[in-house]
């Protein structure tokens, strides 16, 4: 009964949390919606701190360093993907991302040489074709042009930051736990606002936003997150791996229904097509890849 609870805290919160976000970045600009998210997901989390104290004190100068190294970029990656959801389709750019993990199986192949199975690389397959319908107009494509929509390159960047971030993650994890690598990794928001301010030349800055809705919104998409990722956390250290992240990697069933029905962006009947692609290879290399 626990593992069901968590997975679907998890469920839930990964799939209703960018929701939250998405209308708060197309309210008042992707900047200002990711600051405010960074700053009640550092502060939401310090409250975890009395129980990651054992684990503090495994924490060298040089993984510290590397841990923020690599968790800066995570942090830029989650500004370019609200960047994304401001100038795209939600659905179109949501289910981009959610196919990192297919990318990080790939590449901790490569590296760790971690075994992946006959099964996985045919659902693997089945998701690149899925992105690859959802990302190349072909009309734009014998012109030259590769990727015109914006927000289409911006997540492509996003998901390709968020695979190198999650398959380098367990240099981290192996040795202080879960919780400080991804706590550390939202210490350098600071200096990610700062480099996204001098990269997309922005003059937005950090303020309460006068709509309540929109601050709510903000503070239920980092409660939903961040509820999230410890309920997935938990249940996999608690030993209920195979039922915990099978209902978590379904998250984007949650979040694609949801967007559909909440912004209704435009998408071409390829990109529907890509779209269910992509999601079939999610759910079956998360249910079925043994």
């Amino acid at each position: 009964m626990t593992a069901i609870v968590l997975a679907f805290i998890t469920y839930i919160g990964w799939g209703t949390g960018d929701i939250f976000g998405v209308y708060a970045t197309r309210k008042i600009g992707a900047y200002k919606a990711s600051a405010l998210i960074f700053i009640f997901g550092f502060i939401l989390a310090s409250f975890y701190i009395p129980f990651a104290l054992p684990d503090f004190g495994k924490i060298t100068i040089v993984l510290l360093l590397l841990n923020m190294l690599l968790g800066a970029p995570y942090l830029f990656g989650n500004l370019l993907l609200n960047e994304a959801f401001k100038r795209s389709s939600a659905s179109l750019v949501g289910i981009i991302v959610q196919c990192f993990p297919a990318v990080v199986l790939v590449l901790s192949s490569l590296i760790f040489k971690d075994t992946i199975t006959t099964r996985q690389i045919a659902w693997i397959i089945i998701i690149f074709v899925g992105i690859f319908l959802c990302t190349i107009d072909f009309t734009d494509f014998k012109k030259g042009q590769l990727f015109k929509d914006t927000g289409i390159r911006l997540a492509l960047i996003g998901a390709g930051i968020f695979s190198i971030y999650f398959t380098f993650l367990r240099l981290f994890v192996d040795v202080y736990g879960w919780f400080w690598p991804n706590y550390i990794a939202f210490a350098t928001f600071p200096i990610v606002l700062l480099l996204y301010k001098k990269i997309f030349k922005t003059k937005d800055t950090i303020s309460i936003p006068s709509h309540r809705t929109v601050l709510i919104a903000t503070f239920l998409s980092t409660l939903l997150l961040r509820s999230g990722d410890i309920a997935l956390n938990y249940g996999v250290a608690s030993g209920f791996a195979s039922t915990v992240s099978p209902i978590a990697g379904a998250s984007p069933t949650l979040f694609l229904t949801l967007s559909t029905l909440i912004f209704r962006d435009p998408v071409t009947k390829q990109q529907k097509i890509g779209i269910g692609v992509c999601l079939i290879g999610i759910l079956l290399l998360s249910f079925f890849s043994v």
